[in-house]
């Protein structure tokens, strides 16, 4: 998940966010240069950024097909994944959902259902921590705890991964290469033109597609633990038909990331 347009600070190890506070970047007040190489304040907020530090991530994807990949992070959640999936299945759409390990195994039935209706999953890891900002233990720990959770219902779940808020680090990026995985960012987000309301954002994002996009948004506002949030994903809800109107009419289909993956070059 992204943080927004303004909010206040808060602790590290407390964050409840509204709506607003989705696809940009929280400032924090200090990095750690050994855990973020970078250097203080060089967060990866945006595609250049996160190229730099891992580029063998996937921000889009080269490809002749008419294809854009939806992917929905930080659920399941009962509050909004069931509609979130009511909507894809009445326009005809396929997605990934980047699943935090937790909620998966909190959650098993919305789990199944992604999977039953064609959708995949991928690894957000377990708790939803933010990888630049823990060790290299750790960092192999959320993974491999988050792929395991996906794993028990789409068996090739664990090979793509999308690091929360997409902070990532050369570190990151090199635990992540090492565990035979691939980060998967995003060309556009949804909930980044939500100030403008639910269906000028859907029409706004949906008119500026094109092949081999790949679409941020998110189907989970609860996550517990470490980094506590509770956010409400109504909005999200409430763009999508406009936004897969504008897909439908631009003749572009919507599938999961690792379709487009597989029919294109990543960059």
């Amino acid at each position: 998940m992204q943080s927004g347009d303004v909010f206040e600070t808060v602790s590290r190890r407390s964050v409840v966010l509204g709506a607003a506070s989705l696809c940009a970047l929280v400032a924090w007040p200090r990095v750690d240069e050994a855990l973020h190489p970078g250097g203080p304040g060089r967060e990866t907020d945006s595609p250049a950024l996160r190229h730099d530090v891992d580029p063998h991530g996937i921000t889009r994807v080269a490809t002749t097909r008419p294809w854009v990949a939806l992917t929905f992070d930080d659920g399941p959640d009962p509050r909004y994944t069931p509609a979130v999936l009511d909507r894809l299945r009445e326009f005809g759409c396929r997605a990934t959902f980047f699943a935090v390990g937790s909620n998966v195994e909190a959650h098993p039935d919305l789990a199944a259902r992604i999977v039953a209706e064609g959708h995949r999953l991928a690894n957000h890891t377990h708790d939803h921590l933010w990888l630049d900002r823990v060790d290299q233990a750790t960092v192999s720990d959320q993974l491999r705890r988050g792929a395991a959770a996906v794993q028990a219902f789409d068996r090739s779940a664990a090979e793509l991964v999308r690091p929360p808020r997409g902070w990532t680090s050369r570190a990151v990026a090199a635990t992540t290469r090492g565990l035979g995985l691939r980060s998967v960012f995003w060309s556009t987000c949804l909930e980044s033109a939500l100030r403008d309301g639910p269906g000028a954002a859907g029409d706004e994002i949906g008119a500026g597609l094109r092949r081999g996009d790949v679409v941020l948004a998110h189907d989970g506002g609860r996550v517990v633990g470490p980094n506590p949030q509770d956010i409400d994903r109504s909005r999200t809800v409430e763009a999508l038909p406009a936004l897969l109107e504008r897909l439908r009419g631009a003749g572009l289909r919507g599938v999961p990331v690792q379709e487009l993956v597989a029919a294109g070059r990543p960059r």
